[in-house]
């Protein structure tokens, strides 16, 4: 049996937040490869880049959606961007 490999990559994801105003808020639902999912519980966050001159500020929530599934989801503060972080089977 071979060994399978896990890489990850993100996927562009739409994202709205409790606060709409500022882009890097509590996600409360988000929109997937043409599906919707409701944010039931935010699960942790954490923070990448503040303190690094060299890379680019970027925000991470672990969700769990109503449907039960946790996700990633990563907003890319230069860029004003959210995406989703997939796993990709890489053999």
């Amino acid at each position: 049996m071979q060994a399978v490999n896990q890489s990850m990559k993100y996927d562009e994801a739409e994202v709205e937040t409790r606060d709409e105003y500022k882009g890097a808020q509590e996600p409360v639902s988000f929109e997937w490869r043409g599906r919707r999912f409701r944010v039931a519980q935010v699960m942790d966050r954490w923070y990448e880049g503040r303190l690094d001159s060299t890379r680019f500020p970027m925000t991470y929530f672990r969700v769990k959606t109503e449907d039960g599934r946790v996700v990633i989801l990563r907003y890319h503060e230069f860029f004003r961007a959210w995406s989703i972080r997939i796993a990709e089977e890489v053999e």
